[in-house]
């Protein structure tokens, strides 16, 4: 091939090439509620992103670079790779002129980047001399050509480097540059001749046949390469293009070609007509695409469209497809012809014709809603719940959400939506509604019944026998509940009159130091004092117990006779005293909370100690016991203490001068009225005279013992045995069973698993005789605040919109994990926002509930709750969590004091902030991990310590856990 043929090929190919580009750019495939474009019957589809892909150079001979128009390396095949002594991933984003030698050439290279770049020049071939690795000198000689977009536009340079520096003539060297274009083309290029074989082929476009160039150079295109079914159809095409003389490029077809292994490729084809110089046509140029992938991903796109209606077509929502401006419906599921009454068709020719069916209350904000999405504001993807009017008279509630979809610049060019047919929900709201006001009428009368049992509780309180005071932590009476005339008259008692004023001189420092130790330690103190009457002592019992932040509790009974009793006793355990000599019988008592222990004084002469040199303990009369004997007490004693079981035993005591002694002692718990082991009191009494006679009577009592708890025992494996006879049974005969079909070589598993089933019901039946019954304690667990806060937000959504109060949520940290336990908090965050619903209920508008979440010090997450309703009163500020004190009308005055019981037991606070306008505010503070008991005793101090606060606080958490 001449030199001024192989120009003109190579210049016609490029043009081909860059139609391609315009053409792959103007074929898009779309699915948009129109059908799809066809040309001459075949799908146009845009070429395959790996057609794009470097492979070609990857496997050239030749050394070849890429580069962009600054010089970079965008990538290096393995020849030139080894030319430098590198590796390919070495030299990519390198500068090619880094690779030059000499300073000199470099800037000559820098001209030539220049021109190449600019398109002033489309191909240069130069000699320079390369840098190795290992530092010698490389000869080159670089064939540089430039790459072109669709629009002509230099995307970047393309170079082919042999070692030498031999010279060539511009017509070997542009020779040699269209070899290499036709090599390192990703398109296969193609030369079919009049008499329809190949003439000329490139590398890319053997592999896309499969087979060698000179397997296909010479062979007839038609008969070897295009498939059976369209061939002769083909070959016709062909023919006639040489017999007319056409000139025009076939701009674009598809047909199937058939490779050398009978491989079946879809090839889009881009060619023109080649002619001799009296312009006859001798064949054509081809360029070719291997478009089967694309042809198989029409198909999956084709096969995805279908589900999607079968999908749309089949839901129980209607789906809907936009303009991003709502001018133009391109997809209506069928469900609108259900909940419109309107065929999809009328709202394809008018996409205005759905608003008509719309209620014209819910009309204006439903449009407001959608105008805001059209203007690209998706803050939301809901519209406001409406109705429809359907053409048979019929309303439906619906439910509506958009999404838009974006093109690859980020514009909206698409709206697509789900609306949902919520009437049966609306009905089922509104019969909840109706259930609700119900409720709501019973708890009014539930309330009015508290009411008046309170009022109950009050004159109970009144009617107390003993006189009840409330003092400040200086000693001044606050209130009284009545006067007793036999302890203070009735001038005595008034609100500021301090109580020391009231009490004998010698006992108001006494009084004085009770009063501070209980608003300290807020723990209860009890005092015993006398007051004279009528020539004798009246005894009074006050006990000062914590109440609210600054004040005490001081409740005064008579003990009068209780004193008298206590003398008779006195006089009563001197004569049991007496008695107890005589009988040589001695009582202790063991205090088990301070390990202290009281002896009679028979007890001290049996164990022959002194009362005033032996200082009675646990230990110390352990150490009395016969060595031998001592591991039997201690066991005794410990059974006593864990099952609460009186004991009689007898034992062995060795005294100081080494005598030993029999006793026989007796024993049992003491429990105060919580139910708490306080002490163990019992006897002691020498038996040492008796015990040989006795000998015989304790062995016989020993052995009947035995046979006793025999006799238990063989109750209790009786009841178990019963238990455990079926499943035990029923596994001795699997067993066998099992042994007969290992013996016959037969499978056994069945039976194992069997075994294994009847094994664990035998456990079960065994941990249903060890099993207690649970009491459920509160739990703690880790949650979200603000998930809490949602869910409690639901519950009373109906309430909110019907007092027209605006609900805010501010959070600005993401860490809103709490630990607590997580009904009780919800408990709490509806109780100050149901408060807060009934401040602002007369309020004018606008109404705002405000909940802020924001950490906290000491490891708290603060949940503040604030409204702008009518705020609390100044003088009721101080008795907000005060149990029973309430300045709503009706109201019982427990909620916030249950509230405050309820946060602390979570180891939190709730407390109060008057706000400087109006409304009220409310911060809870809840933990985000697990406290311990100490650190909880420590947080509680601490606010305790702030607040000042009394008992009212444990006494909530007692009644409600």
């Amino acid at each position: 091939m001449s030199h001024s043929t192989t120009t003109e090929l190579l210049e016609e190919v490029t043009r081909l090439r860059r139609r391609v580009g315009e053409l792959e750019q103007q074929k898009q495939f779309r699915i948009d509620g129109a059908s799809t474009e066809v040309n001459q019957g075949h799908v146009q589809l845009p070429l395959n992103q790996a057609e794009h892909e470097r492979s070609p150079l990857t496997d050239l001979p030749c050394a070849v670079i890429e580069c962009d128009v600054s010089g970079r390396i965008l990538f290096a095949n393995p020849a030139f790779a080894s030319l430098h002594g590198t590796e390919q991933d070495e030299l990519v984003d390198t500068f090619y002129a880094e690779l030059i030698d000499a300073e000199e050439e470099r800037v000559v290279f820098y001209q030539l980047l220049n021109q190449l770049a600019s398109g002033s020049m489309s191909s240069h071939t130069h000699h320079t001399v390369y840098g190795h690795r290992d530092g010698h000198s490389i000869p080159v000689q670089v064939q540089w050509g430039v790459q072109r977009d669709a629009s002509g536009s230099v995307t970047g340079l393309l170079a082919v480097v042999s070692e030498g520096g031999q010279s060539t003539t511009e017509n070997d060297k542009a020779i040699d540059l269209a070899g290499q274009y036709f090599s390192l083309v990703r398109e296969m290029i193609l030369v079919v001749d009049a008499d329809e074989k190949v003439s000329l082929i490139n590398q890319q476009g053997c592999r896309l046949l499969g087979g060698e160039e000179a397997d296909i150079l010479g062979r007839n295109w038609f008969d070897h390469f295009l498939a059976a079914d369209n061939r002769e159809e083909d070959r016709a095409f062909f023919q006639r293009l040489m017999q007319q003389g056409a000139v025009q490029p076939v701009e674009y077809y598809e047909n199937d070609v058939v490779t050398f292994d009978g491989t079946v490729k879809r090839v889009a084809w881009h060619f023109s007509m080649l002619q001799d110089e009296s312009g006859r046509n001798i064949g054509t140029l081809n360029v070719a695409v291997d478009i089967t992938e694309r042809k198989e991903e029409r198909q999956a796109l084709r096969e995805s469209r279908q589900i999607f209606h079968q999908i749309s077509e089949n839901i129980n929502e209607l789906l809907w497809v936009s303009s991003a401006d709502v001018g133009k419906i391109y997809y209506l599921s069928p469900k609108y012809e259900e909940f419109w009454g309107q065929t999809c068709q009328s709202a394809y020719d008018d996409p205005r014709i759905w608003v008509e069916r719309i209620h014209p209350d819910d009309r204006e904000a439903l449009l407001q809603s959608m105008n805001r999405k059209i203007q690209g504001d998706f803050s939301s993807t809901e519209f406001p719940q409406f109705r429809v009017i359907h053409t048979d008279g019929s309303i439906r509630w619906l439910e509506s959400r958009s999404f838009p979809v974006y093109n690859g610049l980020n514009e909206v060019t698409r709206l697509v939506g789900i609306i949902e047919d919520i009437t049966q929900r609306k009905q089922d709201e509104e019969a909840i509604l109706k259930a609700n006001e119900t409720l709501e009428e019973r708890v009014r009368q539930r309330t009015s019944e508290l009411t008046q049992k309170t009022a109950q509780l009050k004159a109970l309180f009144q009617a107390l026998p003993d006189l009840v005071l409330v003092m400040n932590y200086r000693g001044e009476i606050v209130n009284f509940n009545s006067r007793r005339k036999d302890l203070f008259s009735p001038s005595d008692l008034s609100s500021g009159r301090k109580i020391w004023d009231l009490l004998p001189e010698e006992m108001v420092d006494q009084f004085a130091e009770s009063v501070q130790q209980v608003y300290e330690t807020r723990q209860m103190r009890t005092i015993d004092f006398p007051l004279p009457s009528h020539r004798q002592n009246r005894w009074y019992r006050a006990r000062v117990l914590p109440y609210l932040n600054e004040e005490v509790l001081l409740i005064i009974e008579n003990i009068s006779e209780q004193k008298v009793a206590e003398i008779d006793l006195k006089q009563t355990h001197e004569r049991l005293s007496e008695a107890q000599r005589l009988a040589h019988i001695g009582s202790w008592e063991w205090n088990v909370l301070d390990d202290s222990l009281w002896w009679s004084d028979e007890v001290f002469r049996i164990f022959g100690l002194k009362r005033d040199s032996f200082r009675p303990t646990y230990p110390g009369f352990l150490e009395t016991i016969h060595p031998d004997d001592r591991p039997l007490v201690e066991r005794v004693v410990a059974q006593t203490l864990e099952y609460d079981l009186p004991y009689s035993i007898e034992h062995r005591i060795v005294r100081p001068n080494g005598e030993v002694r029999y006793v026989h002692e007796q024993g049992a718990l003491k429990r105060n009225a919580a139910g708490e082991i306080v002490s163990m009191h019992g006897t002691v009494q020498d038996i040492s005279d008796r015990q040989e006679a006795a000998r015989k009577t304790r062995e016989y009592r020993d052995i009947l013992a035995h046979a006793s708890r025999l006799a238990v025992m063989g109750e209790l494996t009786a009841g178990i045995s019963h238990e455990l006879n079926q499943p035990l049974t029923a596994i001795a005969n699997y067993s066998s069973a099992i042994k007969s079909r290992i013996e016959q070589g037969h499978d056994v598993r069945d039976l194992v698993q069997r075994i294994e089933t009847l094994s664990l019901r035998s456990g079960s039946i065994v941990r249903r005789l060890k099993s207690m019954a649970e009491k459920r304690e509160q739990e703690l667990i880790r949650f979200n605040i603000l998930g809490s806060i949602h869910s409690t937000l639901q519950l009373i959504e109906y309430e909110l919109h019907q007092k027209k109060i605006k609900v805010q949520v501010v959070s600005d940290s993401r860490m809103t994990i709490v630990h607590a336990d997580r009904v009780q908090i919800e408990q709490v965050l509806s109780n100050l926002f149901l408060n807060a619903m009934e401040a602002m209920a007369e309020t004018p508008l606008p109404r705002i509930l405000t909940i802020t979440v924001s950490p906290a010090a000491d490891s708290m997450i603060q949940v503040t709750v604030s409204d702008t309703g009518t705020g609390v009163p100044d003088h009721f500020v101080g008795q907000l969590f005060t149990p029973f004190a309430s300045n709503k009308q009706g109201g019982l005055g427990i909620g916030l004091s249950l509230s405050r019981s309820l946060v602390e037991a979570s180891g939190g606070k709730i407390s109060y902030r008057q706000k400087s306008v109006t409304g009220a505010t409310f911060d809870v503070l809840i933990p985000t991990h697990q406290m311990s008991d100490q650190t909880k005793q420590a947080f509680r101090g601490k606010i305790l310590s702030k607040e000042k606060s009394g008992t009212e606080i444990d006494q909530l958490r007692s009644q409600h856990g």
